[in-house]
């Protein structure tokens, strides 16, 4: 009799193939979230790890988009609303016809005029046609018409002036309706007045008052284009009038430069952040594969494939990343915009307060995710791959004896048997802790090359700037396309005598009769008034310099003294045209050659010896003055701007404030300093979780044999400083390979880098901090010591 077959998957009392597959990945994601569920230190720790670093990876980049926008508009603000502006050199005014040819260009959409002036005494001036481009090449806001006009904040500060106030210039009386800030880094810090362009014409006597000397163009897109191959309109304008100088204001390199140096440094910590907290989830799902080795054999033996195996610790990866991603994002946004604001305050970064970015937070986010995710991919791919067989026999106890077991007898011998069962217990788990050594090591260099680097680079950037002035107050120097007299540079140097103190001044570049015409150390001079010898930082005075004439003193470079064989007191003969032949100087005084810019100091004489032909001829030796002043800052800087005034836009006249420099300085080595703090101390919180996760794995895995130890007589105190020990051992490790790596970046980075006298040394108030940190959070163990 033939039975009718029935087809299960018809009357529905069957499954079919795919359903079997959906079946069987449902229960592979129920056992995966049951070995999370049961391993909630291990789930909390990979969970804390990606959360870490998802929420630092979304600080970071939303830190440096703010950054980004910030000097996107300080750019935009520095430059205003025109995008070129052109002058002629020399200062010379534009014709008519040249005026109408630039504002008539197809690429110009507007323009506006100005003239700019340095013939006033009481200041620098600006003549401007009244309007929205040129308020914002000068940064004011009211109009200027009549007799009203504005001033900046240093003329204000000079001349004690303020809104309301009454100024009189060239015996006119104006009224200041305005007071300007001066911004750092503009080309207008020097006192100055703007006025309407008519007045400025009739204080200079000017016949025609639409005299200018600048344009400012308003240009559109296609005024840019094909820059590269020879186009757009600054190089039409450049082949047509070869005598404009043309100031593209929307180069700004310095501020792009300076946003590509901060994303850059953004990504080094992302990296960062990512690989230590990459290594510490790697471990995390070592020690899941570890712990359930045995289950993934069992499943191995019923006819479980690799793909199922893998299906389970897919989705724990899923689903510890999925959550950490989610909440990381979810925080960022929900604090953000405190902690961004705080972290601003402390490093100073943008102006204004944090905005979200949305789109660069969720694909930061996903992106984690994904990182994450491969790398336990690849993780699991070599970490399950193996027969069962081979589980049962690494995981089953006896069936191998060490072959070393007599290798801690020193340590016993030394340090008791604490010390000796503390280490035996710890290298049996070597293997599966080592990763976590290494992240300690990890963090421990990362800390230690972060920490000493940045006290090398403070010290190299205060040595620098001390030496850029010379140990004085301030540094000012003038170079000049045409020649400078010695009455001119006499006349600097006494106008600066009141706050020149210590310091001193240096004139020209003279050239010497040489034997060696191709050493430019012995074939020319600077001279000086030697009257007061150089107060320089390193230098050695001959103790009878006093009884030499100042014409006969002579100062030499250390190294060019000794090239020559001259010693403090010795006799030196000089030959130049600039002294009417040959000369004997007495050397009064040596400057150590290790100086910074020891070449400005080869030779210097004083400036009597200029025989009054070589002063009198037109050559361009004498195109250079330098001043290095020791008095009060502010009269030194109001002593500064009248000169800046004077000598205004055709000289190059640069200077600094020791103080200023400095205060830019510590700014800067602030934003560093902080940034490396954050980013240690999150770090150290996710190092310190993970280090209290392995090293309670570590202890509960011995536990049977602490048990033991109690059976055959071991005191309670005695187990628990074996707990002690092994943990200590065990983190200590870390620490010193960390350090010994930290020492070999640092040596390696900084050999031969350091300009101060400042020694490569171990920095152990960094590794005592890091040891005391670490030793503070294995306490948190107490409990579990107890136990033992």
């Amino acid at each position: 009799m033939c039975r009718r077959k029935t087809d299960k998957r018809k009357n529905g009392t069957g499954k079919g193939k795919g359903d079997k597959m959906r079946s069987g990945k449902r229960k592979m994601f129920r056992m995966g979230m049951t070995f999370l569920w049961k391993s909630k230190m291990l789930t909390f720790s990979a969970f804390l790890s990606i959360f870490v670093a998802c929420f630092l990876s979304i600080s970071m980049f939303q830190l440096s988009s703010n950054v980004e926008t910030s000097i996107v508009a300080g750019l935009e603000a520095k430059k205003g609303v025109f995008d070129l502006k052109i002058t002629k050199d020399e200062g010379e005014t534009f014709q008519n016809e040249e005026l109408k040819e630039l504002e008539q260009d197809k690429d110009v959409t507007g323009y506006s005029i100005g003239y700019q002036t340095d013939e006033l005494s009481e200041a620098f001036a600006a003549g401007v046609s009244d309007d929205a481009i040129n308020k914002s090449l000068y940064k004011y806001t009211k109009d200027v018409s009549g007799n009203r006009i504005v001033i900046n904040d240093s003329l204000a500060r000079r001349d004690n002036k303020s809104t309301g106030d009454s100024y009189l210039i060239a015996g006119k009386k104006f009224q200041i309706i305005e007071v300007i800030k001066t911004v750092s880094g503009s080309d207008y810090t020097m006192p100055m007045v703007v006025m309407e362009l008519s007045q400025l014409h009739q204080l200079l006597g000017h016949n025609d008052p639409a005299h200018v000397n600048y344009i400012l163009l308003q240009c559109d897109k296609e005024a840019f284009e094909n820059v590269d191959y020879g186009g757009g309109i600054v190089h039409r304008i450049k082949k047509q009038y070869p005598d404009f100088v043309v100031s593209d204001q929307g180069a700004g390199e310095d501020y792009y430069a300076l946003l590509r140096n901060i994303k850059k440094i953004f990504r080094i910590f992302f990296v960062v952040v990512y690989m230590i907290s990459g290594l510490f989830v790697a471990n995390i799902f070592l020690e899941y594969i570890r712990k359930y080795r045995k289950d993934m054999a069992v499943i191995r033996t019923i006819g479980g494939t690799q793909e199922q195996v893998q299906t389970i610790f897919s989705s724990m990866s899923f689903v510890i990343s999925g959550c950490a991603c989610l909440a990381g994002a979810m925080f960022s946004a929900l604090v953000s915009g405190i902690t961004l604001n705080w972290f601003n305050e402390k490093v100073q970064l943008f102006e204004g307060s944090a905005a979200i970015n949305w789109k660069m937070l969720w694909f930061i986010a996903v992106f984690v995710f994904v990182l994450f995710n491969v790398l336990i991919g690849i993780v699991f791919s070599f970490g399950q791959n193996v027969l069962p067989i081979q589980v049962f026999e690494e995981t089953s106890s006896g069936l191998k004896k060490s072959s070393k077991a007599h290798r801690f007898q020193l340590v016993r011998k030394m340090f008791g048997k604490e010390m000796y069962f503390a280490m035996k217990f710890m290298s049996s788990k070597l293997r599966q802790n080592f990763m976590m050594i290494v992240i300690i090591a990890l963090i421990t260099a990362l800390a230690y090359t972060g920490q000493a680097s940045l006290k090398l680079l403070k010290a190299n950037d205060n040595w620098y700037n001390y030496n850029l002035v010379q140990g004085k107050t301030a540094k000012a120097e003038i170079y000049n396309d045409k020649p400078m007299s010695v009455s001119y540079a006499k006349k600097i140097y006494h106008r600066f005598q009141p706050v020149i103190g210590k310091g001193y001044m240096l004139y020209g570049t003279f050239g010497l009769n040489s034997e060696d015409e191709y050493d430019s150390d012995l074939n020319r001079f600077k001279v000086s008034d030697l009257e007061t010898l150089p107060q320089l930082l390193n230098v050695s005075i001959w103790k009878n310099y006093k009884t030499v004439p100042k014409t006969k003193r002579v100062v030499m470079n250390e190294t060019v003294a000794s090239q020559c064989g001259y010693q403090l007191g010795d006799k030196v003969t000089l030959e130049s045209d600039y002294f009417g032949g040959s000369r004997d100087f007495v050397l009064v005084e040596l400057i150590n050659g290790k100086t910074n810019w020891n070449d400005e100091y080869n030779i210097i004489v004083d400036w009597d010896n200029l025989s009054e032909k070589a002063a009198s001829e037109d050559n361009t030796d004498r195109d250079y003055i330098g001043l290095w002043l020791d008095g009060d800052k502010e009269l030194i800087r109001d002593k500064i701007q009248e000169l800046q005034i004077e000598l205004g836009s055709d000289t190059s006249f640069e200077w600094c404030i020791y103080d200023d420099v400095m205060e830019e300085s510590v700014r800067i080595c602030r934003q560093w300093t902080t940034s490396l703090h954050v980013v240690l101390v999150m770090l150290l919180i996710v190092s310190g979780i993970g280090l209290l996760n392995s090293a309670n794995g570590m202890l509960l895995a011995k536990e049977k044999e602490y048990r033991i130890l109690r059976m055959l007589g071991e005191t309670k105190k005695s187990v628990h400083k074996i707990c002690w020990f092994q943990v200590w051992s065990y983190m200590l490790s870390g620490v010193v390979l960390g350090a010994l790596l930290g020492m070999i970046i640092v040596y390696g980075i900084w050999k031969g880098n350091v300009i101060t006298n400042t020694p490569i040394t171990v920095e152990w108030e960094y590794l005592i901090g890091i040891v005391m940190y670490l030793f503070g959070v294995s306490f948190v163990l107490y409990p579990t010591v107890r136990k033992m």
